[in-house]
């Protein structure tokens, strides 16, 4: 943010955190140091929740929300940092939950590129773009994930708040051929007996690992694995997982195998019913359950007709040298085969679509950036837009990518603007419940209360 829209200046030593005004119901304790507190004011806040306050106030002690409320309802501390957003609208940063992490070098891609360094530089391309969480999921080498999720936890590490998500699934199964037929995949923790599922939930348990995902479709013959993860199995790392305070997340793409998980207990879904319309029956399990889908729509609408290239997106281009465009352009031009055909992609297009109208209050953000070719923090983007363009309002988008998606893993910390939560959020210089285009008018991004230097990363990538 340019220095101008910062002044320093003496007000009132006052805070007022009153009845109705939309802060959590003990107000956050204040220092007695007035510098750590940041007074941001005068802009349109879209709380996450499908509230809005016009004229808002944001009250930053630290990393965290001190109070949230009207521009007249609070007032800073003497000296504290008046930060004024007049015009702006600001909301909170948004919670990705699904994404492969550490594969992807934009001009190269598999299992050697999968350094510390490469892992932090990904957190900051999501922070660019406004994401203050990330959840990586089945595809991390544990040992560099869990170090990097404890340096940023004490501190050391900025960009965007990373959750790791390891995986489970059949010998030979797990992930897509792209991953697997890298020679340098580890990925999966193999099971073949719900004895052997249970000794995995509890070592990882043990190395403070809160998410759990599972394969459960059968989906690449190439290596053999034709069995599906079975009910024995996955219903024995659901228990464990439970009294480990473990949340499973399962791969799963038809209707029948999403039934017989929900009944098993899981839900969180990674991918919805795509080929397949879901019926009453289904629907009824989803609200009675209170289940979280993961539709990652920017990733299966590939050559289909919600899909868009992304080459000559200046959006895209401001995060990447040039050359790096040339070679999306000439990827493009050679589609390569097994791209189906237009009757075939109208029909599952139209699957998609109803599909995810009658699933609207259940979906969340997450993108499988990293898998496929699409593009951290960007994806994002492309993603909230199909939500959209399927059938959302964008504040109903906004919740789905924000609270919604915060509170399907218990985030508590994030995912609104709340007292009390972690000053994750996104000033922008228009206001996407106008148009979710405007979510694209970054002027600043905050994650843990700290302000994300876009100017240098930029510098950095398009180099």
């Amino acid at each position: 943010m340019a220095d101008d829209m910062t002044l320093r200046r003496r007000v009132p030593i006052l805070v007022m955190f009153l009845l109705g005004v939309a802060c959590a119901p003990a107000p956050v304790p204040l220092p007695a140091d007035e510098s750590a507190l940041r007074f941001f004011t005068g802009a349109r806040l879209i709380l996450g929740n499908g509230d809005v306050l016009d004229e808002g106030a944001l009250l930053i002690q630290g990393d965290r929300i001190a109070a949230v409320g009207t521009a007249d309802e609070l007032t800073a501390l003497s000296d504290a940092n008046i930060i004024d957003l007049s015009g702006k609208t600001v909301m909170p940063a948004l919670v990705n939950t699904h994404a492969h992490l550490g594969w992807e070098a934009y001009e190269r891609w598999g299992s050697e590129q999968f350094t510390r360094e490469n892992l932090v530089d990904h957190l900051h391309r999501h922070a660019y773009y406004g994401v203050g969480t990330i959840i990586s999921t089945g595809s991390d080498i544990e040992e560099i994930a869990l170090e990097v999720r404890q340096a940023q936890r004490a501190g050391g590490i900025g960009g965007a708040r990373y959750l790791v998500s390891p995986g489970l699934g059949t010998p030979g199964g797990g992930p897509n051929p792209r991953f697997t037929d890298d020679a340098g995949w580890w990925g999966v923790n193999e099971v073949t007996a719900p004895d052997g599922a249970r000794d995995v939930v509890r070592r990882l348990a043990e190395r403070g690992v809160g998410i759990l995902k599972i394969w459960v479709d059968a989906r690449d013959r190439r290596r053999g694995a034709e069995v599906k993860l079975s009910p024995e199995i996955y219903t024995a790392v659901i228990d464990e997982a439970l009294v480990r305070d473990i949340r499973v997340i399962a791969h799963a793409t038809t209707l029948e195998d999403h039934k017989r998980l929900v009944e098993a207990g899981v839900r969180r879904f990674i991918h919805m019913p795509y080929d397949t319309d879901v019926d009453d029956e289904y629907l009824a399990m989803v609200a009675a359950r209170n289940v979280y889908i993961v539709p990652t729509l920017g990733m299966v609408t590939r050559g289909e007709p919600y899909r868009r290239p992304v080459f000559d997106d200046p959006f895209f281009q401001e995060q990447v040298p040039a050359r790096v465009v040339t070679t999306l352009r000439e990827a493009a031009a050679d589609p390569g085969p097994g791209q189906p055909s237009s009757e075939a992609a109208q029909e599952r297009a139209r699957v998609i679509r109803d599909n995810f109208a009658r699933l609207r209050d259940h979906i969340i953000l997450g993108t499988d950036a990293g898998a496929v070719g699409d593009f951290f923090g960007y994806a994002d983007h492309l993603e909230i837009e199909l939500f959209v363009e399927l059938g959302m309002t964008p504040s109903e988008a906004i919740v789905a990518s924000t609270s919604r998606a915060a509170r399907a893993f218990g985030l508590d910390e994030t995912g609104a603007l709340e007292a009390g939560r972690s000053a994750d959020f996104v000033v922008l210089d228009a206001n996407p419940l106008d148009d979710i285009m405007n979510s694209r008018e970054v002027a600043d991004v905050y994650v843990r209360g700290a302000r994300v230097d876009r100017d240098a990363l930029r510098d950095t990538w398009t180099q």
